[in-house]
């Protein structure tokens, strides 16, 4: 085990992971019929562009993204298209499962747009959790310097396997995927985190490594500790650096990746594959054969889990994810999305409904287990009391929702319940205090411009009676400084917009993957716009005001 650095906190709950890692990794079978949800990634729901009846391949594109931060979606199967409505799509099988594959691409040798384009075309999210499109995330070069690209292979979420399973079948593919990636960003070295509960992955990986390159990979195994698998706290693990509060890895000039979104990556380049299937982990003690399984977005979840034994009298809840960030499906007729790495279908003595709630006996263990140093104590005393100011004050948005400190609280309180209500409610008020903002600062700017304007009037006024005289008066340059001025304060107002909005839209996306974007993707395409003719007004005013200049000959009279 090599030498690792360390954050604080963390939990050891029981691991659970042996019911789903002893099977190998298979196909499931292909489903009859699938429904696709138009939202399966952070930001923007993508819009249809196939229509009902419609003959389609696996792999053909169906519904296109929508916005900036959005993603394409891809036909599953081959078949009909069944049905098409504003939240989804259903197509019917014809059996024969014919592909509709891209062009397979060099990527040592292909110029980097063209693999920036492959992966918004393949529609490819992050398949580790809040399903960031993989091309909006491979761009951050273009606005931080990033030395080093970590390959999360933690999975320190009890139940879960996919990724372990992954590495193990397919640790050259995922080394070949962080390339394409560490090409992109210009990455100089890649570092795996890997906790050592997974011997037969590590293993895989240590074989590949040897063959893996350009770029060198190293390997590091850290000791087993929920929750090692959150971004920050492998990089600190890994690197010994700390991400910034309210920061992203890419502000320490890191990038982080899982390995299943690093295979999805190498499928799209190489062979020309979208994203049409994930490895899902299938366990928990109401079915009869766990195991994890490359299945079809947009299976029936149902339909998945009785295809492996499910014990209808014995199942208690299904939780999509794991047992600490996961959620429990309200109904099994639900398809399986680009975002479902795990189900769990337990009984209720394997995971028994949590106890009913007592007051806080104050005894800190929250404290000691948070591994990002917050007080949660005194955030649920805030979230109840719904004071927001004091809950930013004490860093509500470093939580993770890691469900720690839920997790060992005696009272049984559900602290992250608490903190994810208080997050959604204090996004929307800064989306609303967004709008605010960017109402006033389209007043000002329509400000300025009714101020450029009249100085411009008053300009070539000034200009013609100069120009009558023949003798540049001291009104003219005056006018002229004036209508300048105008001009860069426009200029820097609609700049600020412009740089507000990125920063605004950046931040809601990041912290609620969820959250309805198109106000805020609006009010970034205004303020692209009156940027741009804020540009062009200024060079204009500014080549009339050299032209309007008097020539030598004119200065010497």
């Amino acid at each position: 085990m090599s030498n690792a650095f360390d954050f604080p906190g963390g939990i050891h709950p029981p691991e659970r992971k042996q019911r789903s890692n002893q099977a190998t990794l298979i196909d499931a079978p292909l489903p009859g019929r699938v429904t696709l949800p138009l939202q399966q990634h952070s930001g923007q729901p993508a819009t249809p562009c196939a229509a009902p009846g419609d003959t389609v391949k696996v792999g053909s594109v169906i519904a296109q993204r929508e916005g900036m931060i959005s993603s394409h979606l891809h036909a599953s199967i081959s078949g009909t298209v069944r049905e098409v409505s504003t939240t989804q799509i259903i197509i019917d099988s014809d059996g024969q499962d014919e592909w509709n594959r891209l062009p397979s691409i060099d990527w040592q040798r292909a110029a980097p747009n063209a693999l920036f384009e492959r992966l918004n075309e393949s529609g490819i999210v992050g398949l580790g959790g809040a399903g960031f499109p993989t091309h909006i995330k491979a761009r951050v070069v273009e606005r931080h310097t990033i030395h080093t690209l970590v390959i999360n292979a933690a999975e320190c979420e009890p139940y879960i396997t996919a990724d372990d399973l992954t590495l193990r079948h397919y640790a050259s593919d995922v080394l070949e995927g962080a390339q394409i990636i560490a090409k992109l960003c210009g990455a100089q070295h890649i570092v795996i985190g890997i906790e050592d509960n997974k011997p037969e992955a590590i293993e895989a990986l240590r074989q590949a490594i040897q063959k893996s390159q350009p770029i060198t990979v190293e390997l590091k195994v850290i000791s087993t500790r929920y929750p090692s698998g959150g971004e920050r706290q492998l990089i600190k693990r890994l690197l010994d650096l700390n991400v910034p509060s309210g920061g992203l890895p890419a502000d320490v000039g890191v990038l982080c990746h899982n390995p299943g979104t690093l295979l999805a990556i190498l499928h799209a380049v190489r062979d020309g594959q979208p994203l049409v299937s994930r490895v899902v982990t299938l366990t928990g003690e109401a079915i009869s054969q766990p195991g994890n399984r490359w299945v079809r977005l947009g299976t029936s979840i149902q339909a998945l889990l009785e295809q492996v034994g499910l014990d209808h009298t014995a199942l208690h809840q299904v939780i999509q994810g794991g047992p600490m960030m996961g959620a429990p499906l309200l109904t099994l007729d639900t398809p399986v999305t680009k975002l479902t790495n795990c189900l769990i279908a337990a009984t209720i003595v394997e995971l028994p409904p949590a106890p009913v709630e007592s007051p806080c006996i104050r005894c800190g263990e929250c404290e000691s287990v948070c591994p990002v140093l917050l007080l949660p104590q005194q955030l649920h005393w805030y979230a109840r009391a719904n004071d927001d100011a004091k809950m930013e004050r004490y860093h509500l948005f470093d939580c993770i929702e890691c469900g720690a400190c839920s997790y060992v609280c005696p009272s049984h309180i559900p602290l992250v319940v608490d903190y994810r209500e208080a997050k959604s409610r204090i996004r929307l008020q800064r989306i609303e205090t967004a709008k605010a903002e960017y109402a006033k600062h389209r007043f000002e700017f329509r400000q300025a411009r009714l101020a450029r304007e009249e100085a411009e009037k008053q300009a070539r006024k000034e200009a013609r009676k100069s120009q009558q005289r023949r003798t540049p008066t001291s009104a003219v340059a005056s006018s002229e400084k004036v209508d300048l001025r105008g001009l860069r304060i426009a200029h820097a107002a609609a700049k600020a917009s412009v740089k507000k909005a990125e920063k605004t839209l950046a931040r809601v996306a990041q912290e609620d993957p969820k959250q309805p974007l198109d106000d805020l993707e609006m009010q970034l395409a205004t303020a692209q716009e009156n940027l741009k003719a804020a540009e062009s007004q200024l060079a204009q005013a500014k080549e009339q005001q050299a032209a309007s200049a008097p020539s030598p000959s004119e200065e010497s009279s």
